[in-house]
């Protein structure tokens, strides 16, 4: 009992220790570079090669498929990939899946232990974020290949001690869905089918499976990463539904048209090396190559396949925001949508600007009720981008990104306070209008001047978030101070009209507050213009 206990926990210990090199090594690598693919992600078009290329770098990146199709299905839901450009994607994630397989097939001895050694000293001893996240990576492939030794040394004994096991594992090779169900099942529950091929791998390396049971198995596991998509796509977009879908049939497929040649296809794998092991990474490379590039012209048909199966839905609507809570998979995509959100929001601010000049100098209702009901989406999207914010996984993010998501908090408090402001000049004008109040030429003229100054002011500023460019943020906080002298000259200049009945005395109040709001918005232009030039 204590033997079988052993081998158990050597293969599962080893098991679970992957999975965490994996974990780790997924959080570093996007620190390193995810903003890099989240870009290439969001220029995909319809070529699917460079969308094959894209979800190719992004599962590297992110070393899973699983994690790459539920981002894809978060761009879906936002609107920002249409379900045709996820499918491309999507075959390249099955390509990406097979770096892992091979980096583990290979016998690197135990140098693991010096690069686990090299790799914790470099991240816990250096102060630059650069050394420690390299060193991050350095002690992950460790990890990796350490946890290979354990499963190898876990299966080792099956072979001579356990006929048993051995015989099921041939029925896996004799009867090839046995082995495809097996590897459906353990990817379901590991999540991930780099940990199950790698558990395949580590078993032929001890010798305690054989190169046709190995393939059915990680065939199998390319099915078994479907579920947690096909769970993700439970109450989602429509297009996102059919992306979940889309995968699944891709993988299914795939493993059907191969299963009838599995023994041909075996022979062939033979001929690519002499060590087990690779043959069993190559199985898995070649298989999803094959499968990927083989879809390619077939994309048109998996589209209206789902199409058919999940027909639109009458009134659905789809990318209400930038962002989708799939898209925290991948804190870096998450990051910068929240940001896409945030400004988007903003230029609707700018726009409310612009609106209650117009309601306020020539006493336009429509115009102040139009600004009125922006600022109650300006409301709802910077609480939902704030929400949406503060699920991102701050430990994910490298220390810059970390920086600019709580400045991207305060930003969005500063939107958020410049639409109450604009809708405040708005609600002015009913004032205006039902006790008939009037501006004098000359207050009409400033007010003009004051609107014109703040609102190019505020835009600067949102042009420099948009680039962030810091010479543009500090034209803002130049222009700023030249809204501070402004609202100083024209309360002197309005008092000084009141006092001379040039201007009604009613007026007053409107002409003051109406000034004091603007003065605030440039206020706030200019927090966003200081995190924008304070940004590391």
């Amino acid at each position: 009992m204590i033997a079988e206990l052993t081998i158990a926990f050597n293969i599962i210990g080893g098991l679970a220790l992957f999975m965490y090199g994996v974990t780790l090594l997924r959080e570093t690598l996007g620190k390193i570079s995810g903003k890099r693919v989240v870009r290439t992600l969001e220029k995909v078009s319809n070529d699917p090669i460079r969308g094959m290329g894209a979800g190719t770098a992004a599962t590297f990146m992110t070393q899973s498929s699983s994690i790459t199709v539920l981002t894809l299905i978060g761009f879906v839901n936002a609107g920002l990939m249409s379900f045709r450009q996820s499918v491309n994607v999507m075959l390249g994630s099955e390509i990406g899946t097979t770096v892992t397989a091979q980096l583990v097939s290979f016998n690197i001895g135990g140098i693991f232990w010096p690069m686990v050694a090299i790799g914790f000293f470099m991240k816990m001893f250096s102060k630059r974020e650069n050394v420690q996240l390299a060193g991050t990576v350095i002690f992950s492939l460790g990890l990796l290949f350490l946890s290979m030794d354990f499963m190898k040394q876990g299966a080792a004994p099956l072979t001579t001690d356990y006929p048993v096991f051995t015989d099921l594992i041939n029925n896996f090779g004799a009867i090839p869905i046995y082995g495809i169900l097996i590897g459906a099942l353990i990817a379901g529950v590991t999540q991930s089918s780099s940990a199950t091929t790698s558990l395949v791998i580590a078993m032929g390396a001890a010798g305690a499976i054989g190169l046709a049971p190995a393939i059915a198995l990680v065939m199998g596991a390319n099915i078994g990463t479907c579920f947690l998509e096909l769970a993700a796509g439970i109450g989602a977009t429509t297009p996102a539904k059919r992306t979940a879908v889309a995968q699944t049939i891709i993988n299914v497929v795939g493993v059907a048209i191969f299963l009838p040649f599995l023994g041909p296809f075996a022979d062939l794998v033979t001929t690519t090396s002499a060590d087990l092991p690779r043959q069993i990474a190559n199985a898995h490379t070649i298989f999803n190559v094959a499968v990927s590039f083989m879809f390619i012209p077939l994309v048109g048909v998996v589209v209206k396949v789902c199409e058919r199966l999940i027909p639109d839905k009458e009134g659905e609507i789809i990318g209400k925001h930038f962002f989708d809570d799939e898209m925290l998979h991948m804190p870096q995509a998450a990051l910068m949508e929240a940001e896409r959100e945030a400004i988007a929001t903003a230029e609707k601010t700018v726009e409310m600007i612009v609106l209650s000049k117009s309601a306020l100098l020539t006493r336009n209702l429509e115009d102040a009720r139009k600004v009125i009901r922006y600022e109650d989406d300006v409301d709802e999207n910077c609480r939902d981008t704030e929400e949406f914010l503060d699920k991102i996984r701050e430990e994910e993010l490298n220390k810059e990104d970390a920086i600019w998501r709580i400045k991207l908090l305060a930003i969005l408090t500063d939107i958020e306070r410049v639409g109450d402001l604009a809708s405040n000049i708005a609600e002015f004008v009913t004032d205006k209008v039902k006790d008939d109040i009037s501006f004098s030429e000359e207050a009409v003229k400033e007010l003009g001047e004051m609107f014109d100054l703040v609102e190019k002011t505020y835009s600067t500023s949102i042009k420099s978030l948009k680039t962030k460019n810091k010479d543009l943020a500090r034209v803002a906080e130049r222009l700023e101070d030249d809204v501070d002298v402004l609202e100083r000259k024209l309360k002197e200049t309005h008092v000084d009209r009141v006092r001379h009945g040039v201007c009604k005395p009613e007026a007053d109040s409107i002409f003051i507050e109406t000034l004091r709001n603007l003065e605030r918005i440039s206020d706030h232009a200019d927090n966003i213009a200081y995190d924008v030039i304070m940004d590391t």
